[in-house]
């Protein structure tokens, strides 16, 4: 029960309450009368967590199941962000951006460096990645393609950028039998940031990521997950856009792979290849809010014993 209770953040008598009340869960008894929960019984208890959260009564959401308390949270989060009051952190979050871009004119890896640190310091994970980083990347390129940015401010702002995509990355420990998601992007793309972000986000949201960076052949990727025994593999397709090579390398992966395994791609070069993805069963999407919806439904749609593959 201690674990359970530093997993979802109920406290004892409270989980106590809701298993007599109202059957949340019904975990099984030693001969001793010690509960045993398994990990089917912790996400279970994290959702509806989540959906107490946004405002809905216990009773009121104990007896649905997970798909349906899935849809309602997500529901009431888009409902929250759209009727949200403009944000303490909204300030914050300018300044953030501000000042990342001018270390980054200003050459200045350490102040960028400390400047996005900051930032994960203050914000949330989510937040960082898509209101900040993410932001950056897209300013940056602007510049860089505007000619108003130098390759070498370019180069050493990713350079920075990975460091810290790393050290997000390294803070975020799964919790065992946490679903298993390889990273990477396929042979012929060479830009790996988008991936990076990926990988950091699903590692924010409880997936154990096995990230192998960047231009990776079909038969390297599908050997990688054979490896781990990943649930699903992300991939992130940036430039060239329109290349036949990557339609093949798409195909060739899908056969490799066994199906119970799922494939999700994203990134800027993404939207060409939206053919191809579907004629090999791959889900096309737009952002990193899309992916972590995608990972969501892919963990409670996953058996509940993977911790004893």
């Amino acid at each position: 029960m201690r674990v359970v209770a530093q997993r979802t953040g109920l406290t004892p008598d409270l989980l106590r309450a809701w298993e007599k009340r109202y059957r949340a869960v019904t975990p099984v008894r030693s001969a001793g009368g010690q509960r045993h929960y398994t990990d089917a019984d912790v996400e279970r208890l994290q959702l509806l967590v989540r959906a107490t959260k946004g405002g809905r009564q216990i009773s009121q959401v104990a007896s649905r199941h997970n798909a349906e308390l899935l849809s309602l949270i997500e529901a009431d989060e888009r409902a929250a962000a759209v009727n949200r009051p403009v944000s303490s952190d909204g300030p914050a979050i300018e300044g953030f951006l501000s000042s990342a871009l001018m270390a980054v004119e200003r050459f200045d890896a350490h102040a960028l460096e400390q400047t996005l640190r900051s930032a994960v310091i203050r914000l949330s994970a989510d937040e960082v990645l898509d209101e900040v980083i993410s932001p950056l990347l897209f300013t940056i390129g602007s510049l860089w393609h505007q000619g108003q940015l130098q390759p070498a401010n370019e180069h050493l702002a990713s350079t920075t950028i990975r460091r810290v995509l790393t050290w997000m990355s390294e803070v975020a420990a799964p919790q065992p039998g946490a679903p298993v998601l390889i990273v990477g992007t396929p042979a012929h793309q060479v830009h790996e940031l988008g991936a990076m972000l990926a990988a950091t986000s699903a590692t924010g949201n409880g997936w154990r990521v096995i990230y192998l960076g960047a231009d990776l052949p079909a038969e390297e990727l599908a050997r990688a997950v054979e490896h781990v025994k990943a649930d699903a593999i992300a991939l992130s397709i940036v430039y060239p856009t329109e290349d036949p090579r990557i339609i093949d390398e798409l195909r060739r992966l899908r056969l490799l792979l066994p199906p119970r395994v799922g494939v999700v791609v994203g990134g800027s070069g993404a939207p060409p290849y939206a053919d191809a993805l579907r004629e090999v069963g791959a889900d096309l999407l737009p952002s990193l809010s899309a992916l972590r919806g995608w990972l969501r439904r892919r963990a409670l749609a996953l058996p509940s014993n993977r911790s004893a593959r």
